[in-house]
Formats: structure tokens, C-alpha cells, sequence
């Protein structure tokens, strides 16, 4: 399939670029096999002199109705199933050994807070080639978590918490103010972003046991 169409970090995305790249192809190839049949029966039934402008009926093969429908079919049950395969990329993962972190936007800033008790404004660190997963939320208005380039985004609502998760290879870069807010929440809202400092995990596990605040 084709690659590098999307600029993404897996493994966390890998099913949802292989997905887009499915349909870009899938949607190519369609289109360009419908426009050429439509310029081929335009030039082949066009108006000419001494040529009746509309051909005799013939009566259909029951094999070419039999053969459109089984293509179709295919392309459309392929289409299905990497669509569904997809929702693992959503769902989140059981595993012990995962980070969780909590997130709480308010106008116009993110506030993260860690298991040992630390907080951070406006600075995700995660660890690398870790399962992270982030408990978000709102104490005032609708927000929305985004990161583009891990392909990853879930809404910010007050009295309820949504979860997503991701995965950070170690070597990533990283953009600066990789975390921005997708839902226009105010006049600060083209303002709200925050940086995502990867460490190790030795330092990361080092940090998580000192106590620090």
C-alpha cells in the first residue's frame, strides 16, 4: 500500500494511515475508471453525420450484472473491514504497566497531573516507547485535545472524562507546541497549545520514585 502520504508517528496510527491510504487509492482508481468510461462513451456515441445518435437496446448478460456485483462487493466488504480494524487504534489498552495522566483544560491553558502528585502547565512529559494514557476533562468550558502528529484528538467536557492514549517512539520529533485546542472556546483559544517533552524511561522512572513535585 502506499506510504508517506501522511506525515504520522506509529505504531498508534499505522491502522489509521494504512486506512487512509485505502481509500485515496480505492477512491483514485474509481474515479478515474468512471471518468474514462464517461469520455469513451462520449467520443464513441457522439452526434456524427450518417450515425443513428442513439445505439439499439441489447439485452443485458446476466454474467456482467453477476461480475459488477461481486466486484463491487469486494471493494465495499474490504472498504468495511479496514474501517472496523481501525477501532483498536481507539479503544484503550489493558495494560498494567501504562502511564496515566490527567488532563484538565480550563481558558485557555492545559494542566496536567502526574501519579506521584506533580502538576505541570502547559508541558506534557511522557516517557518513550510507553503506553500513555490520558484521563481528559474541563473545569470550565468545551475544549479539545489534539496532537496531529500522533494522529490523536478527544474532546475536553466539563463533569465528564474521556480517554485516549498514544505511543511515543524514542527519536521522534517532536513539533514545538505539539498539543493545540480544536474547539473554539474563546478569545484565547488560537493561544491554548502546550509543548510534549519525551524522556527516557530510566529518567522517567527516576522522576516517578524521587517524589518530586
Amino acid at each position: 500500500m502506499v506510504t508517506g502520504l501522511l506525515s504520522t508517528v506509529p505504531p498508534t496510527t499505522g491502522t489509521f494511515d494504512f486506512l487512509f491510504n485505502w481509500y485515496l487509492v480505492s477512491g483514485a482508481f474509481a474515479g478515474a475508471f468512471v471518468i474514462g468510461l464517461l469520455l469513451l462513451f462520449a467520443v464513441k456515441y457522439r452526434a456524427r453525420d450518417g450515425v443513428v445518435p442513439v445505439p439499439p437496446k441489447k439485452p443485458y448478460s446476466l454474467w456482467i450484472v453477476v461480475a459488477v456485483v461481486l466486484i463491487m462487493g469486494t471493494v465495499l466488504f474490504a472498504a468495511g473491514y479496514q474501517t472496523f480494524a481501525s477501532a483498536g487504534n481507539i479503544e484503550i489498552p489493558k495494560s498494567p504497566d501504562a502511564v496515566t495522566i490527567k488532563v484538565v483544560a480550563f481558558q485557555w491553558g492545559w494542566n496536567f497531573t502526574y501519579s506521584n502528585g506533580a502538576h505541570a502547565l502547559d508541558n506534557l512529559t511522557v516517557p518513550a516507547n510507553e503506553i500513555v494514557i490520558l484521563n481528559i476533562t474541563s473545569r470550565d468550558v468545551f475544549h479539545s485535545f489534539g496532537m496531529p502528529f500522533l494522529a490523536v484528538k478527544e474532546d475536553a467536557i466539563p463533569g465528564k472524562v474521556n480517554q485516549l492514549w498514544f505511543t511515543v517512539p524514542s527519536g521522534t520529533q517532536v513539533p514545538v507546541n505539539a498539543i493545540r485546542c480544536y474547539e473554539l472556546c474563546g478569545v484565547g483559544h488560537a493561544f491554548m497549545a502546550a509543548n510534549l517533552t519525551v524522556v527516557s524511561q530510566t529518567s522517567w522512572s527516576a522522576w516517578m520514585n524521587s517524589g518530586a513535585k
